[in-house]
């Protein structure tokens, strides 16, 4: 495993909000946090795991958030330029310190902490790999596979494009799950639907979210939940006609879901829901969200996509969210998936983690949440340019 030795972190304070920012690394390439719904954190929450194309080659990465030590943990082949591998898609297991990542055509566990990684799942001959999850108690990764199609060349270079060519194809699509340890692979669930963003409860091994994936207000049905003991999945959270909801996760306690979206009026809503329908809760709120992350339903944060420049976050009270505030500038460009900030709240709730690619490259930024968060300025009184 290749250490660099000088940590590459630069502390700052944002010159619009006052909070305390820390970019974490700062080399001539692109570095990006894992994806927002998946865990990164280790080590009993004082290192990360990220992605990054150092030497021209990508591969995953550990950061201690107290030194800024870096260590190499893979050694994967260079890929053409053009190519990626779907290490965005990792998860990290961070009370057993071991990873599971794709290959474009296998799944490993790695242990971080000898960096062995190990493969424990060849993916069919013609299928593709989404996003990966693992039980709370580490004996299982799950994830989906859906069975790729050609898809026309006006679409390979717009995500947006090709995520509406895969909906509309109707692939034939499994969830399945893999004993970390190594055995047989188990199909929970096949069907012709393009089953994607499996996610496990953080604190029951038996539950796990997945979705009906596709423009959130032409799917037949949005979020779903499913018992892998009995492999039963049911509709959470019926949408009204004109609904829309998505980006959905699970709040730390493991039985409820956050997600946001829009009323048949237009009006954007924030919303919370346990596994059993009940305590469906929403509110109406202020500004764009853009992707949003929250232990629980009293702090949300979100990035505002690419209708915002700011991190921003809104807190419950008894009315309500209130009006957003600025935490601080990401500036980031959203002009594909790596450059989408996925902010994601640190275990002990006291910062941000996010990517920016707002120096020229993505990079990995922390920024600290104030024990008053009404010192930030409101959303509406900063620019949004």
């Amino acid at each position: 495993m290749e250490r660099y030795d000088l940590s590459e972190m630069m502390r700052y304070t944002d010159p619009e909000t006052g909070a305390h920012v820390t970019r974490l690394t700062g080399q001539r390439c692109n570095s990006n946090h894992l994806y927002f719904t998946n865990n990164c954190f280790y080590a009993n929450n004082t290192k990360i795991v990220f992605m990054s194309d150092r030497n021209n080659a990508q591969n995953l990465f550990s950061l201690d958030l107290q030194s800024g030590e870096i260590i190499q943990l893979t050694d994967l082949p260079k890929l053409p330029y053009g190519r990626d591998y779907p290490l965005l898609h990792s998860f990290v297991d961070g009370l057993h310190d071991f990873c599971c990542y794709n290959t474009n055509d296998s799944l490993y566990v790695l242990d971080l902490n000898t960096g062995v990684s190990r493969k424990i799942y060849t993916y069919p001959e013609g299928f593709c790999s989404h996003i990966i999850s693992i039980s709370c108690d580490g004996q299982y990764a799950y994830t989906s596979i859906y069975q790729a199609a050609m898809r026309p060349a006006s679409s390979m270079h717009n995500q947006s494009n090709a995520l509406q060519f895969i909906t509309e194809s109707k692939p034939l699509s499994r969830i399945i799950r893999i004993p970390t340890a190594g055995g047989d692979c188990e199909i929970l669930r096949e069907d012709h639907h393009f089953n994607a963003h499996v996610n496990t409860s953080p604190a029951d091994p038996n539950y796990i979210t997945f979705c009906h994936e596709g423009n959130w207000s032409k799917v037949d049905h949005r979020l779903w939940v499913m018992d892998v003991r009995t492999r039963e999945a049911w509709k959470v959270h019926e949408c009204q006609p004109g609904e829309t909801i998505g980006h959905e996760y699970w709040y730390a306690d493991g039985k409820r879901i956050g997600y946001h979206g829009h009323l048949s009026d237009g009006s954007k809503q924030l919303g919370h829901v346990r596994i059993d329908n009940t305590e469906d809760e929403a509110f109406s709120f202020p500004f764009n969200t853009g992707h949003i992350f929250s232990q629980d339903e009293r702090l949300i944060v979100g990035d505002g996509s690419q209708e915002g420049q700011f991190i921003r976050i809104w807190t419950l009270d008894e009315n309500g969210y209130s009006q957003p505030r600025a935490l601080c500038r990401h500036a980031s460009s959203f002009k594909n998936q790596c450059t989408h900030v996925h902010p994601r709240i640190t275990p002990d709730g006291k910062a941000v983690l996010y990517t920016s690619d707002v120096s020229g490259y993505n990079q990995l930024y922390l920024v600290e949440l104030p024990e008053n968060l009404n010192v930030l300025p409101l959303l509406s009184t900063v620019s949004q340019y």
